[in-house]
């Protein structure tokens, strides 16, 4: 099997002790800095040793991962805030409050067998018998996948009995998402016009703010050994929500990132603006890819900008979707770029963005290549974690695992010829080669993904509440240490150096995992 040292690509602007980009300094989510590691998490908890002032998340900032290079610690989000409004508006953030979701893979009599039962449910059901009923009543009439999406959801409605908003009146309230009220006054003839009951009338005007999102697209540089703000790059932006969650991109003295409508690269030292270009799609979560002069991310479609300008040298027709990150990858002296699409992983020529070949595949995993092997966790639950042999003129499916998950956005980590997978409430080690699994466990992971260094595999659990250490190991799943770090589940751990850096929901948090000296 050939062996493609991918750090050659980088060495122009990081060292391997950074994590410079989206998923580590070789895109792979492997530490290769040589720093030992913590045998044992201590008992009293990993130490801290800084936390950065406020930084928003989840609807006022994203779940983009931070980055860190040259002792500096970088995160790229869309900074929302609140400012009085006398309009109204009935948007995502409000019907999410309200208990509004898709209900589609339900089917309308399933729906209406839902309400019918929830109305029905007698007062004197509470606290466990409740819950073994729900189970029950869940476990009868839905099948995996509808469990899957909706399980806590029809839980938390049954649990609120008549209270909760029926489902066709948050479906006749979805409608006006895209709608502001001129003010208060329309806004509430409206509600009265549409035969809501005066429970649910007061639920939704509880639920609208008298304020407005505004926003501005923000890059935040922290001291990565004291979490003191070094400077705050801003630009003019628009609310987005929690949707725009990118990952920056540090090259050669820059930073590339990605705002609400608008890619943009700041000087890295000082935070001044280079360029800024506007993309052809929004709310984008897809990390920018910078080599070969250029900067590359899947913006609706993977779009190549020029590294020193920001001009547009190259749209795909091909690659297509918004969450997915290129990969760089060299066969043979020739390079490429793997992108996870829509339905395919596709594979194209750097230069022009000219199609090469395509696979069976995507989604919004990240591909991982190693030589001339890669693993992709697609979307599509019939191929669920796949392995493939790939060329400068294809790719074969080696091997596929089905998996039924809600979420699909995690990546996996290849290691010593096995890959590792750590999402949608599953964690398990295949071989590369053949595909065998060597083990397999139920975890409460789900869309964080995992990275591994000194012979360790490090991942969330709970919703980012606790950092599990495994042993990177084919032979058994072993579980080494648990922490409780309370950091959000989405964005992905980052080690650098031997210091562990996560996003928390209300900024950066740094502990120390170096083994002591």
């Amino acid at each position: 099997m050939k062996r493609i040292l991918f750090l050659t690509f980088f060495v122009a602007f990081t060292t391997v002790a950074d994590w410079p980009q989206w998923r580590g300094p070789n895109r792979n989510g492997v530490v290769v800095d040589g720093v030992p590691l913590l045998g044992a998490f201590p008992k009293e908890g990993l130490k801290r040793l800084w936390v950065s002032e406020f930084i928003p998340s989840n609807d006022d900032g994203g779940h983009g991962s931070v980055v860190v290079a040259g002792q500096r610690v970088y995160l790229a989000l869309v900074w929302h805030t609140d400012v009085p409004t006398k309009t109204r508006a009935i948007n995502d953030l409000v019907l999410r409050k309200l208990g509004n979701r898709g209900v589609t893979i339900l089917g309308d009599k399933l729906v209406a067998k839902m309400e019918k039962d929830r109305v029905g449910l007698s007062p004197r059901l509470r606290g466990a018998k409740l819950t073994e009923w729900i189970d029950k009543w869940v476990a009868e009439n839905f099948n995996k996948e509808q469990q899957q999406v909706l399980a806590s959801w029809v839980a938390s409605r049954f649990k609120k009995g008549k209270s909760a908003i029926p489902v066709k009146d948050l479906q006749k309230l979805a409608t006006m998402r895209e709608h502001r009220f001129e003010d208060d006054a329309a806004f509430k003839k409206w509600l009265g016009e549409q035969g809501f009951s005066d429970a649910v009338k007061a639920q939704v005007v509880k639920a609208v703010p008298v304020t407005r999102k505004v926003a501005q697209d923000v890059v935040v540089c922290l001291d990565a050994i004291t979490g003191k703000t070094l400077w705050k790059a801003e630009a003019p932006g628009e609310p987005t929500g929690r949707r725009s969650s990118s990952t920056p991109c540090v090259a050669n003295g820059r930073v590339y990132a990605m705002g609400a409508r608008q890619a943009y690269c700041v000087d890295a030292v000082t935070g001044k603006p280079v360029w800024s270009a506007v993309i052809p799609g929004k709310n984008v979560a897809s990390s920018f890819l910078v080599a070969e002069g250029k900067a590359f991310v899947m913006a609706g479609r993977l779009v190549a900008l020029d590294a020193k300008t920001g001009r547009v040298v190259w749209e795909s027709k091909d690659a297509r979707g918004g969450n997915s990150s290129p990969v760089h990858w060299e066969d043979d002296g020739k390079t490429f770029l793997i992108i996870n699409a829509g339905r395919e992983v596709i594979c194209l020529n750097p230069a022009d963005g000219k199609l090469v070949w395509q696979v069976k595949g995507g989604g919004d995993s990240t591909p991982v290549v190693a030589g001339n092997r890669m693993t992709v966790y697609s979307s599509d639950k019939k191929i669920g974690l796949a392995g493939y042999s790939i060329s400068a003129i294809g790719a074969k499916m080696l091997w596929n695992i089905p998996l039924e998950a809600r979420r699909t956005q995690s990546t996996p980590v290849i290691y010593q010829g096995h890959v590792y997978h750590v999402g949608g409430d599953t964690q398990m080690c295949v071989e590369m080669e053949t595909g065998k699994v060597k083990w397999k466990e139920k975890r409460q992971s789900n869309i964080s993904s995992p990275f591994i260094a000194d012979g360790r595999l490090f991942t969330f659990e709970k919703k980012g509440s606790e950092l599990v250490m495994l042993r990177a190991d084919p032979l058994a799943h072993y579980e080494i240490g648990k922490a409780r770090v309370r950091a959000m589940w989405c964005p992905s751990p980052v080690l650098s150096r031997g210091k562990l850096v996560l996003r928390m929901d209300n900024g950066v948090a740094c502990f120390d995992l170096a083994k002591e000296r």
